[in-house]
């Protein structure tokens, strides 16, 4: 929700190579969560971003 209204707010300020880096982080982020095993659409997805950061230093 947060992302998407950034994005309208990118938009209406003329920035659309902003708006479009915004979509694109997103859909990186849920697909980095989604491949480590957790359900990006569900749960918290702040706790699963510091398990993926834990596990990306840890190795």
């Amino acid at each position: 929700m947060k992302t998407r209204l950034t994005m309208r707010a990118a938009l209406a300020f003329g920035l659309p190579a902003v708006a479009r880096g915004l979509g694109r982080l997103k859909r990186i982020r849920c697909r980095l969560l989604t491949e480590a095993g957790h359900e990006a659409g569900r749960g918290n997805v702040i706790t699963a971003t510091i398990l993926v950061a834990l596990y990306v230093v840890a190795c």
